[in-house]
């Protein structure tokens, strides 16, 4: 028995040691030598400043506390740094083999991101460089087939809440001004993340974009399903457009002078399958003083926006995106890439078959813009005065749109159709005060045209041994000389092809749209196809040059102006 409670003591003394120890080391140690060692470390590793004003472990709670962390530059500006980072473990739960998280939190995070002139983020200075090649070891060739080792199961890791609270700065210097943006009060809450792959994890994002703008985002996901299954939900409200006028003036050449966004993206993942839906609104958006800028783009911004904005000074755009994530050409930015140039790429280059749309075609196209007219005619056919009420439809519901008509003519159909009707018209006078026959009424006419002497040569051409004459030959090509040989009258032409012009300026502005908002250009010259003659209008918006020198607005005869 005096032995065994010798062994019993010395027990107890060890076990009193190590506690001891323990204790010593956690709770006195710990917080007087790891702030110094940790910050003299990560200084020598990031090659810049790094400081740490109290380190805790907590044994007996498995608690970790980490205050007053600051990564700072060179210059002593704050990089990145955080108030408290706390992690809370479950002591428990490690006798059922899990390592259980049942709080991490990090409170009073601050980030100062800066882009430079030289298109170089200050924050990638923290990332250690790569080991350079020569640097790695040596791998040793072997002449046996590699073992292709099992897939190990992950161990059992539970985080039940991710906490963090903090603000985000961003300075990019490579534009003038340079820009600033704050998405400060972040408030991000992530719940039941675990690599069990059942476990359905959640995140709610909170946070102000800047003074105004309101983030929120909610998150369901199960992370280590396969396949991946996903719903999120992102929402940004009443930020002001104006803060984004170095980028604008950038890439436009204009300020902005007004404007709200909000951005709502829904997106779904299952079954290899995305859904998403992206939608925006831009209420009272309008550009500001022109800005010189050598890389602004030479794009009809002013039109893009005109087209978009509707009575009321909002643009809703709406813009579905589907996808299978199981085929390997599946690339998210890619297909997210295509649908917005292909929306832009439709609204800059065909903008009548957008403007058709918002009259409300299902199938619009740019014909919609081309106003077809017969050959040597002015007149408005029905099926064009159609064309004409969807476009004047679509203007009242884009006030900012203007619309320019400009005349055109073809030289050969139209100057033979004209030739045409003046033979057809002189051949009905002649015919109605003479009782010849129409071969002498056809001659006739030839003969006030060329002569006696060319009617003799040409009949001649159409007299058999017999002589006799072929006089439904002579008329055809007597008709065909009239109207075909001779000089085109180009004045005569252009007068058609403003006439043409005219008439659709009339039409528009007897519906009453505003004359400001039409303006007709010089005349010019097209092909026709398919037995018409094409007259393309053209629309414009804030900033485009829409009305050149010879450019007129004529005003509105029916409306007394």
């Amino acid at each position: 028995m005096p032995i065994l409670k010798k062994i019993l003591k010395i027990i107890a003394k060890v076990i009193v040691g190590i506690f001891a120890f323990y204790s010593f080391f956690s709770l006195l140690l710990v917080p007087l030598l790891s702030p110094w060692i940790v910050s003299s470390q990560a200084s020598k590793i990031l090659k810049t400043p790094v400081k740490v004003r109290l380190i805790l472990f907590n044994p007996f709670l498995l608690r970790i506390n980490v205050k007053g962390f600051k990564i700072s530059d060179n210059n002593k500006q704050l990089m990145v740094g955080f108030d408290h980072f706390w992690c809370d473990f479950s002591f428990i739960s490690l006798f059922k083999k899990t390592y259980r998280i049942e709080s991490l939190g990090l409170e009073g995070l601050k980030v100062n991101a800066v882009l430079s002139g030289n298109n170089e983020i200050n924050l990638l200075k923290l990332v250690p460089a790569e080991i350079p090649v020569s640097a790695q070891p040596a791998k040793t060739a072997s002449l046996q087939p590699a073992k292709q080792a099992k897939p190990q199961p992950l161990p059992t890791v539970v985080i039940d809440l991710i906490t963090v609270k903090g603000v985000i700065n961003f300075t990019d210097t490579s534009v003038n001004p340079k820009f600033s943006t704050s998405i400060n009060n972040i408030d991000l809450r992530i719940t039941n993340l675990s690599t069990k792959p059942e476990a359905i994890a959640k995140m709610n994002f909170s946070a102000r974009l800047d003074e105004k703008g309101l983030i929120s985002t909610e998150l369901t996901i199960n992370p280590l399903k396969v396949p991946l299954t996903l719903e999120t939900m992102f929402n940004l409200n009443d930020y002001a457009l104006t803060i984004l006028t170095p980028y604008v003036g950038k890439y436009t050449g204009y300020k902005v002078k007004s404007g709200k966004l909000a951005l709502s993206m829904d997106y779904k993942i299952k079954d290899n399958k995305l859904i998403a839906t992206h939608k925006l609104l831009v209420d009272n958006f309008d550009f500001g003083d022109k800005v010189e800028s050598k890389d602004a783009l030479h794009l009809p911004y002013g039109l893009a926006l005109a087209l978009l904005e509707d009575s009321k000074g909002q643009i809703n755009i709406t813009l579905p995106v589907t996808g299978d994530m199981s085929k390997p050409d599946f690339h998210y930015f890619h297909l997210i890439g295509q649908v917005l140039r292909n929306f832009f790429m439709k609204l800059m280059t065909k903008p009548f078959s957008f403007l058709g749309s918002i009259a409300g075609l299902e199938d619009a196209s740019e014909e919609l813009g081309s106003i077809h007219f017969l050959p040597g005619k002015t007149d408005l056919v029905d099926s064009e005065r159609e064309k004409l009420n969807l476009i004047i439809k679509a203007l009242n519901e884009r006030p900012n749109l203007n619309l320019k008509i400009s005349g055109s003519y073809d030289p050969a159909a139209d100057w033979k159709a004209i030739k045409t009707e003046v033979f057809d018209n002189d051949f009905r006078v002649l015919r109605k005060d003479s009782k010849r026959d129409d071969a002498w009424i056809y001659q006739e006419l030839y003969q006030r045209r060329f002569g006696i002497r060319d009617l003799w040569k040409l009949t001649s051409l159409y007299r058999s041994k017999e002589g006799v004459y072929d006089n439904e030959k002579i008329n055809a090509e007597v008709k065909r000389r009239i109207i075909q040989e001779g000089k085109v009258d180009r004045k005569a032409l252009e007068a058609l092809a403003a006439a043409r012009a005219k008439n659709i300026y009339d039409f528009v502005i007897n519906t009453g749209l505003d004359t400001k908002r039409v303006s007709m250009g010089s005349v010019y010259e097209v092909k026709a196809t398919e037995e018409f003659v094409p007259l393309e209008l053209s629309l414009s918006g804030f900033g485009d040059s829409s009305k050149t020198s010879d450019d007129k607005v004529f005003p509105s005869e029916s409306k007394g102006n």
